[in-house]
């Protein structure tokens, strides 16, 4: 029952930020915000998404696989599109996933505007009922921190079951949140009491509806068992730092072990 009201908090959580500043909600930065958005920070907002998925690809090819060039890719918690767009200038198909329909329609608007047609946008759950197919590249970003772990767990199973043969994945998670002792309390404080919480974002100057996401911490030996378990043999992972959230990046190509001969 615990687990029901997280995975419904969190979900619920992430559309109401939808809702409220998408953009904002994707990359948490101020320039991003509503009241923020202009042509130019629009401009940097998906120019930061090609340069990312430049970096992933490149580490990618540096690290696993030299040739590896993406056909059919996979976005899970695709927001309003930031990676999607790049994708699909060098795949022959991408699949969006995300559970908040108002991300999924903005997305499919940025989309539009740039002509691109060899996108689906889907909504999520947890079992991925309405993804379609197989995928040589699977990827999320800044996504599972806000998902409860033990559901975020069988999510990353079941997207791996969707990586083909020789597929590469690449999956952020956070394992360790570093912040002061007065934070925490603030933290709990404003998960007991909502008008607290309320008061609490008039100070920081958001909406009164902005909601507390939850950042979870994930166990890396469990997701690395998880990847082991799952034929994921061929790994390589590099440390994020998102102010006081510490992640990893972990790289992995859906293959068997090198002989240890």
């Amino acid at each position: 029952m615990e687990e029901y009201i997280l995975r419904n908090k969190s979900d619920k959580d992430w559309i109401t930020l939808s809702i409220e500043d998408p953009y904002f909600a994707v990359l948490t930065d101020e320039r991003f915000r509503r009241e923020n958005l202009n042509d130019d920070s629009l401009k940097e907002f998906f120019e930061s998404g090609e340069k990312y998925i430049d970096h992933i690809l490149n580490t990618v090819r540096s690290y696993l696989d030299p040739g590896f060039q993406p056909r059919k890719a996979l976005d899970f918690g695709c927001g309003v599109g930031r990676l999607v767009i790049p994708l699909a200038q060098i795949c022959d198909s991408v699949t969006g996933v995300d559970v908040s329909s108002h991300m999924l329609q903005e997305a499919s608007r940025n989309c539009g505007f740039r002509g691109i047609k060899n996108v689906e946008l889907v909504g999520s759950d947890d079992s991925l009922s309405n993804v379609s197919g197989t995928f040589d590249f699977i990827h999320s970003y800044i996504v599972f921190q806000h998902i409860p772990v033990d559901r975020g767990e069988r999510l990353m199973r079941n997207l791996i079951d969707r990586l083909e043969a020789d597929g590469i994945g690449v999956l952020h998670f956070s394992y360790h949140t570093d912040i002061p002792r007065i934070s925490k309390l603030l933290y709990r404080m404003r998960k007991a009491s909502k008008l607290f919480h309320i008061l609490m974002n008039i100070r920081e100057g958001s909406s009164i509806n902005n909601p507390l996401m939850q950042i979870n911490d994930y166990n890396i030996n469990k997701l690395l068992l998880i990847m082991q378990e799952t034929g994921c043999h061929h790994t390589y992972l590099r440390f994020t730092a998102h102010s006081e959230v510490l992640g990893v990046l972990l790289f992995f190509q859906k293959k068997q072990p090198f002989s240890t001969l």
